[in-house]
C-alpha cells in the first residue's frame, strides 16, 4: 500500500495551471487553495459562493488553481499542493482506496448532470456505433455503458472512444465521427437544439462531483476545512430558492461565458428536474455505492465491500 501511495503522490500538482487569485484578501480570513477543473456547470456552487460572498462569510478566502483533469486534481489535493478541490467521484474513491490522504467533506452533485445524446432515435440503436463517456475507462464511461446495458446493448457491441470534454464530443456529433455520448451543459443543450436526440438520463444517486479535502491539512486546519465546506453548503441551499433562479443563471453565465438562455435550460434540468445538487451538501450513501454497483455491472466480478466512512466525513458540515 505504501508503494502505491508514493507512486500516486509522485504525480502531483505539476499538472496544475494556476488561476486568478482570490478576490477577498482579509487578514481575518483563512486562505484555502481550491483546485478546480475548467469553468462549467460542475462548478456552479463555487461561482455562487464567490459571487454571494459565502466564502468570506464562513471565514475563508479562496485561492483557486485549475487542474487539467480530475485525476490530476485529486493528485494535487492528495500531495498538499491544494488544500481542497472539486473532483469526480470515481477518481476520488480510487485514490482513497490506493491510500491517498483524501476525505470527502460534501457532495456537490449527488446525481449526474450528464445526458445521453445520440444521432439515433433510441439508445438500443447505438449497438455497433461509436460512443463516448469521456475517457475509455472510468466512472463516466462505466455510467454510459450501464445506461446502454439497460437499453439492451452490451459493452462489446459498441466502440468506445476517448473524448475528454463535451465541447469536443459535440464536434464529434457534428462531423459524423460519433453516434452517442454523455454531454454536460451547455453542450447537451446545443446538441438538442441542432436536432440530435435525448436518449437517456440516469436519475438515481451517483456522486459525480464531491468536495474533497487533504486529510492532513483538514485535521490541522479544522475551521478552514469547515469554512470551505459550509460555503458550498450555503450555495447549495441558495440555488434551490426559487427567487434566486435569475441570479443563479446570471452567475453561471458570467462564470462560463455561456448565454443566459442556455443557462436557464441548464437550471431547469440540473436544479428543477434532476435535483442533482445535494441541497445540504450531505453525501447520500447510495451516491457512492452506486459507483461501485455500476462498475461491477459493467465489468463483472464480485461487489467490493463498501463502508461510507472510508470516504466521507460529515463532521465538516456540523
Amino acid at each position: 500500500m505504501k508503494q502505491v501511495k508514493r507512486s500516486f503522490l509522485a504525480l502531483a500538482a505539476v499538472l496544475l495551471v494556476f488561476g486568478s487569485p482570490a478576490t477577498a484578501q482579509d487578514g481575518d480570513l483563512e486562505e484555502v487553495t481550491l483546485a478546480t477543473l475548467a469553468p462549467s456547470a460542475l462548478l456552479w456552487l463555487h461561482a455562487i459562493a464567490v459571487d454571494q460572498d459565502f466564502y468570506a462569510a464562513n471565514g475563508v478566502a479562496i485561492m483557486p488553481v485549475q487542474a487539467q483533469s480530475s485525476s490530476a486534481l485529486a493528485q494535487a489535493v492528495a500531495s498538499g499542493s491544494a488544500d481542497a478541490g472539486v473532483a469526480l467521484g470515481d477518481n476520488v474513491m480510487r485514490a482513497i482506496d490506493e491510500g491517498a490522504p483524501l476525505v470527502i467533506s460534501g457532495a456537490i452533485l449527488s446525481k449526474p448532470i450528464l445526458r445521453l445524446i445520440g444521432t439515433t432515435e433510441t439508445a438500443a440503436e447505438l449497438a455497433g456505433k461509436r460512443v463516448t463517456g469521456g475517457a475509455v475507462t472510468g466512472g463516466t464511461s462505466d455510467l454510459l455503458l450501464y445506461q446502454l446495458m439497460n437499453a439492451g446493448v452490451q459493452p462489446d457491441q459498441v466502440q468506445v472512444v476517448g473524448i475528454p470534454n463535451s465541447r469536443d464530443r459535440l464536434v464529434g456529433f457534428q462531423n459524423g465521427q460519433l453516434e452517442g455520448g454523455l454531454l454536460i451543459a451547455p453542450f447537451d443543450i446545443l446538441a438538442l437544439r441542432e436536432g440530435f436526440n435525448l436518449l437517456d438520463v440516469y436519475t438515481d444517486y451517483w456522486l459525480e462531483t464531491p468536495l474533497i479535502l487533504n486529510r492532513d491539512w483538514a485535521e490541522a486546519n479544522p475551521e478552514a476545512a469547515k469554512g470551505v465546506t459550509k460555503a458550498f453548503a450555503n450555495a447549495a441551499a441558495w440555488i434551490y430558492e426559487p427567487e434566486n433562479r435569475d441570479e443563479a443563471v446570471r452567475i453561471l453565465s458570467e462564470y462560463t461565458g455561456i448565454e443566459e438562455d442556455i443557462v436557464q435550460e441548464a437550471y431547469d434540468f440540473i436544479v428543477v428536474e434532476q435535483q442533482a445538487i445535494s441541497p445540504d451538501l450531505s453525501v447520500p450513501e447510495d451516491s457512492l455505492r452506486n459507483i461501485l454497483v455500476i462498475s461491477q455491472a459493467v465489468h463483472g466480478g464480485e461487489m467490493p465491500a463498501f463502508d461510507l466512512s472510508t470516504y466521507y466525513d460529515p463532521s465538516y458540515l456540523e
